[in-house]
């Protein structure tokens, strides 16, 4: 059995990633004091809740299964994961680039139990700005979107139940954690609207075409 490996189409996708964590750490490091607080009247109805902790740390795993999935299976639902993604990351990065934003939510006191001292210690080095838009949320709905619209798994009822309500929790996780103001949320399916538009029409993939294209003409000549 052969085993499957990226295309160069779907390297230069996937390289996108050092570009998009080495541009976050530089706005963790330089955004700390000097932002504007993000907060709306709804904020204050939320209670904190550390349960919410586990949907919110599978967001990782959300993210990762599905994209390692689409890899070795599908390769038009993995380019249009990662593109919707990756765009929508980079739109809430330049976001918060020209709009230094952070969040005063957090509580100062936790409970004893284990979910709250878990959420305790992440607070700790999960800052609590660069919030706005929520890239939590472009994540999630990047995932649920890209699971929903597979061919190959769209006729699976309990994995789009599954899905449907794994993306919910870990949006819910963000609020009622203090992680996020509400107005985050709607930041970010907003984010995702343009780029699911953007990626499912198909003017993404033409010009990561087009940048493709570029770089093979530069190496022949």
């Amino acid at each position: 059995m052969n085993k499957k490996m990226p295309t160069k189409r779907q390297w230069i996708m996937i390289l996108y990633l050092p570009i998009h964590f080495a541009w976050y750490f530089i706005l963790e490091q330089t955004i700390t004091t000097d932002y504007y607080s993000i907060h709306c009247a709804l904020d204050n109805l939320i209670p904190f809740c550390e349960w919410f902790v586990f949907p919110y740390f599978s967001w990782f795993l959300y993210m990762v299964i599905t994209g390692l999935y689409f890899l070795f299976n599908d390769d038009e639902a993995f380019e249009r994961y990662l593109l919707s993604m990756f765009f929508g990351f980079f739109i809430s990065m330049a976001i918060m680039s020209v709009f230094p934003n952070g969040q005063d939510l957090r509580p100062t006191n936790y409970n004893a139990n284990f979910a709250a001292q878990i959420m305790k210690l992440t607070q700790q080095f999960d800052t609590n700005t660069n919030v706005f838009p929520s890239m939590h949320v472009v994540g999630a709905l990047s995932a649920w979107f890209a699971i929903a619209k597979s061919k190959k798994l769209k006729s699976k009822v309990w994995l789009q139940v599954f899905n449907w309500l794994l993306c919910v929790a870990i949006i819910l996780a963000t609020v009622f954690l203090k992680q996020h103001s509400v107005l985050d949320i709607f930041a970010g399916m907003a984010v995702c609207a343009i780029t699911f538009f953007v990626t499912y029409k198909g003017y993404a993939s033409k010009l990561l075409t087009k940048f493709e294209n570029a770089i093979t003409k530069k190496k022949t000549t």
